[in-house]
Order: structure tokens, then C-alpha cells, then sequence
């Protein structure tokens, strides 16, 4: 009885349309990588091709993604695609198959270079999806503390733990301060053995994909692919950038073009990164 129902599990598979993409660093957000292939959006209603795309992963979480059109074909919103490319750091010619699973769900398989498929998210993500909630700096008291205060009519005591609380605050700002301003005196030149920063000079093709040479990719960057973080100097912008390594190369591929666009890099500027965590880094420009 067990065989026969995995046999028609197995026939009920088949008949589910599906489609495969190789994600190549070069194009990989470019109209053609996203597009649907057109036998497989004929078998569609127009109904059907105005909902969301929604991309679920082997782990459990999912992305949503608008379809659009242009004359010759259908194709996945850029937004929603470089964030799911981002995620899940991808860019290092991994074969991909979607699933459609009705009413516009998609299961997504992620095969990596090797052949090996991706069961888990990547490592660096971990850090994004914690919910772990803050911890509660030293000498700040708790509601019920506070509460307690009150309740036993204690005004002169609620007043100093008022004032220890805006202390403990003003002291936590300034170390926050302290630590971004000292990344910028780094970067005017300041000798200090505590930031670590290397420096890159932007070519044409750098300002696409970021290639590391092999002392900077050594000494300060991971061994496998990771999600950086990296900063505007005034900390009021910052981008998610996935750092791939192939082989003996290494680079920032998704996420880093449109932080050059942004930022805006040119030819000839020099760039340096200093960290402030372990993948989070402050970028500095210098133009010629």
C-alpha cells in the first residue's frame, strides 16, 4: 500500500510545471535571468499572471515577487528578485528549479556549484532572522522595578532610577559614537591597531562585481559566502551585499551594484572599508 502511494506521489510530481535557471555573477539581474519561459507562462490565465510569484525555499521561508511583461515575454520584478538573490547569497552558477505548486506558489530547489542542494539557509543569515530580543543595558531598571517604585510611594527613589536610566542611555550613545567616529579617523589617516580596513581602487568592471585580491581576501574576509553589511560614512544608508568565493577568487556580487549606483562609485575613486562588526563594514570614498 506504501508503494503505491509514493508511486502516485511521484506521478503527481510530474505532472507539476517547472522550470530551471543557471544564476551566471554576469547577468544575474538582468531582464533575461528573470524571465518565465515562454512555454511555461502559455499554460497560464491572465488572471493568474497578475498575482504575486511566491518563491518558497526547502528550509521554510518564502519571497514574494510581482510578474511583469514587456513585448517579448514575462518576467520576475527586479526588487523582489535581487532580495531573494541577496538572501540566499547567490551569484556563484547555482542551478535552480521552480515548482509550481498552484495558484502561483512555487518551491524553489537551490543546487550549489558542486552539486551538492542547499537544505539551509546560508550561514550569514542567521544573524538577520534572530529574534532574540535585546538585552537590557547594565543599570537600566525594568518596568517592574519602576512599578514597584511607585506602587510603595517611593518618589525620591523612582527619581534616581530615572536619572540612573538616562546615564546608563547617555553612556551607551556615546560609546555607539565613540566606535563609528573612531572608524572615521581611521579613514583620515589616524594610526589605530584596533579597526581593521584594507583599501580597493574602483576599475570599470569593480563597479559591477568587487574582485578581492588574494592578501585582502586572506587576512580580513570569511572563507565561504557571507552577507556584509556595509555603511554610508553618515550611517543613514546602508546596503546588504553578498560576498562569494569560487575557487582562489572571491568578490561582492549581488547587492554591490546597486550600492556603487547608490552610493555613487565612479572610475578612479578609491575605496576603503573599515569594520565595525564582523560582517559590517563603514565605506569610505575618496575621489581623484
Amino acid at each position: 500500500m506504501a508503494r503505491n502511494s509514493d508511486n502516485d506521489m511521484c506521478k503527481e510530481e510530474r505532472k507539476r510545471e517547472s522550470f530551471f535557471k543557471v544564476l551566471q555573477r554576469v547577468d544575474i539581474s538582468s531582464e533575461n535571468m528573470r524571465a518565465l519561459p515562454y512555454d511555461f507562462v502559455r499554460s497560464f490565465s491572465n488572471n493568474e499572471l497578475s498575482r504575486k510569484m511566491k518563491i518558497k525555499a526547502r528550509w521554510g521561508s518564502s519571497w514574494e515577487v510581482e510578474i511583469c511583461k514587456n513585448p517579448r515575454f514575462y518576467f520576475m520584478e527586479k526588487s523582489g528578485w535581487e532580495k531573494f538573490v541577496s538572501d540566499n547569497a547567490l551569484g556563484a552558477s547555482e542551478f535552480l528549479t521552480f515548482t509550481h505548486k498552484g495558484n502561483m506558489r512555487f518551491t524553489v530547489n537551490i543546487f550549489m556549484q558542486d552539486g551538492k542542494e542547499m537544505l539551509q539557509p546560508p550561514q550569514s543569515m542567521s544573524f538577520m532572522a534572530s529574534s532574540r530580543p535585546p538585552k537590557r543595558e547594565q543599570g537600566i531598571p525594568s518596568l517592574a522595578t519602576t512599578i514597584a517604585a511607585e506602587s510603595n510611594g517611593g518618589g525620591n527613589y523612582k527619581r534616581k532610577l530615572n536619572f540612573e536610566k538616562k546615564k546608563a542611555e547617555e553612556s551607551h550613545n556615546s560609546k555607539r559614537t565613540d566606535k563609528v567616529f573612531s572608524v572615521q579617523r581611521e579613514s583620515a589617516g589616524a594610526s589605530s591597531s584596533s579597526v581593521a580596513e584594507f583599501s580597493m581602487f574602483i576599475k570599470k568592471s569593480y563597479l559591477i562585481y568587487m574582485w578581492f585580491p588574494k592578501s585582502v581576501q586572506s587576512i580580513h574576509m570569511p572563507k565561504q559566502r557571507t552577507i556584509f553589511k556595509i555603511h554610508h560614512p553618515n550611517m543613514k544608508k546602508s546596503w546588504n551585499v553578498v560576498y562569494v568565493v569560487s575557487g582562489t577568487k572571491s568578490s561582492f556580487s549581488a547587492g554591490w551594484k546597486g550600492l556603487a549606483q547608490e552610493y555613487p562609485l565612479a572610475v578612479g575613486d578609491t575605496c576603503k572599508f573599515s569594520f565595525i562588526k564582523q560582517h559590517e563594514l563603514i565605506l569610505f570614498v575618496s575621489k581623484p
